[in-house]
C-alpha cells in the first residue's frame, strides 16, 4: 500500500474544509493554508466534485464546500474519488525471473487479496469526522 500525495492532499483539503466554521473555502485559500500548489489542489477538488463529495459555488463568496456531513464520508470513498485503490495488487516477480506467471496460479495472490479486503473494510469504517 502506497499513500500518494494525491490521497494525502485530498484528505488534507477535506479536513481543512471540515474544520472551518462555514465549511467553505476557495481553492486559493486551501492552497495557501495547506501549502499545496494551486493547480494540484484545483485538480483534486475537481475530482472530489465529480464524485459528489464537494460542490463548487461560483461568485465573490464562492468556493468549495462538502455536499454531505463528514460523518458520512469514508476514507475509502475519498481514495476512490481520486481514482485510486486503497491497496493495489501489482506483481511483476514472474517477469523478473523469466516465468510466465498467471494470477490464478499465484500462491501469494490470495493472501494479498485478503489484505486488500481487510484494508478496504477498515478505510470504509474510518469517517472524515474521525480525522477532523
Amino acid at each position: 500500500m502506497i499513500v500518494t500525495t494525491l490521497e494525502g492532499y485530498a484528505l488534507k483539503a477535506l479536513i481543512y474544509l471540515g474544520r472551518k466554521k462555514d465549511k467553505r473555502a476557495s481553492i486559493k485559500e486551501i492552497s495557501v493554508e495547506n501549502r499545496i500548489s494551486f493547480p494540484y489542489i484545483l485538480r483534486i477538488c475537481s475530482m472530489l466534485r465529480q464524485k459528489g463529495i464537494l460542490e463548487s459555488i461560483k461568485g465573490r463568496n464562492g468556493g468549495y464546500l462538502m455536499t454531505r456531513d463528514p460523518s458520512t464520508i469514508s476514507i475509502l470513498e475519498i481514495i476512490h474519488a481520486v481514482h485510486r485503490e486503497a491497496v493495489e495488487i501489482k506483481c511483476d516477480y514472474g517477469e523478473k525471473i523469466g516465468l510466465n506467471c498467471f494470477q490464478m496460479d499465484c500462491i501469494s495472490l490470495a493472501a494479498w487479496e485478503k489484505i486488500k479486503v481487510k484494508t478496504d473494510e477498515l478505510f470504509l469504517k474510518i469517517k472524515l469526522t474521525d480525522l477532523i
